[in-house]
């Protein structure tokens, strides 16, 4: 869920940083997340929330975690706007990984990212959470601007709402190796998309193949076709740039 996935992530700079006060802040909100979340999980996994909920509070043998009150909504926690801004910082933090992730840049790669948005409050949102974007999506320079420079030179590009996010990509990748990889991988997926659609436009397979399979089929189908328009994009990013 979000508290293994984000949060954990996004709290390690604050508990790995020097200011004394923010990592201890960061210390007590984690315990009392886990804490709640080992109380919703405790009828539908007793013996291993217990342990761990024994261990997280250091009590003795005679708590138990089974006498501890049910958790309860509490609407005075609910923050709209701050979740808002999180789910504007996830959305780009995802949207840099899968860019990097598309062309193969390693992980352990440090890049340069752009991230324009003509909305003011949006790059004061992305300014004060850049060191969660430069941490999670390993970003060594980051450029928040309202605008984009025409001489940025070749870049994979991609949107998250109205926030458009460009890397670089001159010292980071082959452009020319990475052409070719995406073109084979292109070919691969038209001749893939070609022979299911020839098999779902005979009507003898749509009317004897089991209706799970058919439905299976146009599924898989749908992602090849949008996974190639994908490729497309990118080989014309590549070559105009």
């Amino acid at each position: 869920g979000d508290f293994c996935d984000w949060y954990l992530e996004l709290v390690k700079s604050r508990l790995q940083g020097e200011d004394e006060i923010s990592k201890l802040v960061a210390q007590q909100t984690l315990a009392y997340i886990l804490d709640g979340i080992l109380r919703l999980l405790h009828p539908f996994m007793p013996h291993i929330t217990e342990e761990i909920w024994h261990t997280l509070n250091q009590v003795g043998e005679e708590d138990c975690l089974a006498l501890q009150s049910y958790p309860k909504l509490d609407k005075s926690l609910i923050n709209p706007d701050l979740e808002a801004e999180f789910e504007l910082l996830i959305g780009v933090i995802r949207t840099i990984r899968n860019l990097r992730s598309e062309v193969d840049i390693k992980p352990k790669v440090k890049i340069t990212a752009i991230l324009q948005s003509e909305n003011e409050k949006e790059r004061k949102i992305l300014s004060k959470g850049e060191v969660y974007i430069q941490d999670l999506a390993k970003v060594e320079k980051l450029n928040i601007t309202p605008s984009i420079d025409a001489e940025v030179g070749q870049t994979i590009a991609g949107v998250f709402g109205t926030v458009q996010t460009l890397i670089p990509l001159s010292g980071v990748v082959d452009i020319e190796a990475l052409s070719a990889r995406l073109e084979k991988k292109l070919g691969k997926l038209e001749k893939e998309i070609l022979s299911t659609s020839k098999r779902l436009s005979k009507p003898e397979f749509v009317k004897k193949a089991d209706a799970k399979f058919v439905e299976e089929t146009q599924n898989n189908l749908a992602e090849a076709e949008k996974q190639a328009e994908i490729l497309r994009d990118r080989l014309k990013q590549l070559k105009s740039n």
